[in-house]
């Protein structure tokens, strides 16, 4: 089963009611959860909440996770041709393709969105600092995708231990380890490793808009890679 993780503030979520082929999981760090929701805490922003539900389903995950924000479309802007926003045509568009495409098959990859790498520093943050604190390793650059926005197969989480999970979880809830940095580790948490086939945000951004729309998506690009 395909379980939809949505890390929902103050977004409006109405969207996941049109999700028909998937379970969906609502994390409310609002001071009013909407019904059905999960209610959190609000500290650690959307990496807490994902973490979150790792540490607390770790010994029953669904065979593919797929990790969003509340409003996950803000970062879809490769599918229209790097537009500001996409309209609500497109978005019904990109949640039939969640539906449809996503399935117990899926491989590890981003959620249609452009995947690159950074040198640390970004945002102002360190990230070399926190991944050798909290992952034992040094980069200078990290892979990733913007806002974390992932689909997971379950034998990714499960390839490092419960222990691990709970101790990032712990350090983004206390605010040890910064938003941001964990934004560039999500990628390594997952797969052990950096990708560095892929160049920086302007050469990937590049790559795709000259082949890629809203019928051939960066989903089947990055299972290329």
């Amino acid at each position: 089963m395909v379980n939809i993780v949505v890390s929902k503030y103050k977004e409006n979520v109405e969207w996941t009611k049109k999700i028909k082929n998937h379970k969906v999981t609502i994390y409310d760090k609002s001071d009013q959860p909407i019904e059905g929701s999960i209610k959190l805490k609000n500290k650690g922003r959307e990496g807490e909440t994902f973490l979150y539900h790792i540490v607390n389903n770790y010994n029953n995950l669904d065979e593919v996770t797929v990790f969003l924000q509340g409003n996950p479309f803000e970062h879809l802007q490769i599918l229209v041709g790097w537009r500001a926003k996409l309209t609500d045509d497109e978005i019904n568009i990109v949640i039939q393709k969640m539906d449809n495409e996503i399935n117990d098959e899926s491989d590890f990859t981003t959620f249609y969105q452009v995947i690159y790498n950074d040198p640390s520093k970004i945002n102002g943050v360190d990230t070399k600092i926190y991944c050798e604190k909290y992952y034992g390793h040094s980069f200078d650059y990290f892979t990733l995708a913007p806002g974390a926005q992932y689909i997971v197969p379950k034998r990714f989480i499960l390839s490092r231990p419960l222990e691990f999970w709970q101790n990032l979880q712990k350090a983004m809830f206390s605010e040890e380890l910064n938003g941001y940095a964990q934004e560039q580790l999500w990628f390594f948490a997952f797969t052990h490793s950096m990708n560095y086939n892929f160049g920086n945000h302007d050469t990937e951004k590049s790559k795709c808009l000259m082949s890629y729309s809203m019928n051939h998506t960066p989903y089947s690009y990055f299972l290329k890679k």
